[in-house]
């Protein structure tokens, strides 16, 4: 695993944003303008993270012996840490069904496009929703930046 310090994490989150929005405005790439969104969202959650806890260097975290806190800080679950953060509820994900049947969650997200994994035809609205969600949890995240 790389460690990514909060400055990674800022710069992060808003070149994969810029990019995403760009992507967004001429209805391109669909499956890697959501992936670079998801992977916004994450990197400036994270960012906040280590802002709220006053901490620079994750690394404090990953080594030390709060377990609770390096849970968190590596998990890719978006719902757990926009809890951690106080936004629990305010940002509500649907689960999208793949093809194979599996659930995705904002903790798979990203692997449904960074693998290219298909839908339930019935599952399109879902996506856009899922989309939606992204894009207003990573407008909220700008007012805290």
């Amino acid at each position: 695993m790389l460690i990514a310090d909060k400055r990674d994490y800022r710069q992060g989150y808003k070149k994969h944003y810029e990019v995403y929005k760009k992507l967004y405005n001429k209805n391109e790439d669909i499956r890697s303008r959501r992936l670079l969104l998801a992977y916004s969202v994450e990197c400036g959650l994270k960012y906040l993270l280590l802002d709220r806890w006053h901490e620079e260097n994750p690394q404090k975290i990953l080594k030390g012996e709060d377990r609770r806190k390096k849970e968190i800080l590596s998990s890719h679950n978006l719902e757990k840490i926009l809890k951690e953060l106080g936004q629990q509820g305010n940002f509500k994900f649907v689960q999208i069904k793949t093809v194979h049947k599996d659930l995705v969650t904002s903790e798979t997200y990203h692997q449904l496009h960074r693998y290219c994994i298909r839908i339930q035809d019935n599952e399109l609205g879902k996506e856009k929703r899922f989309e939606e969600t992204l894009n207003n949890i990573a407008c909220w995240i700008a007012e805290g930046l």
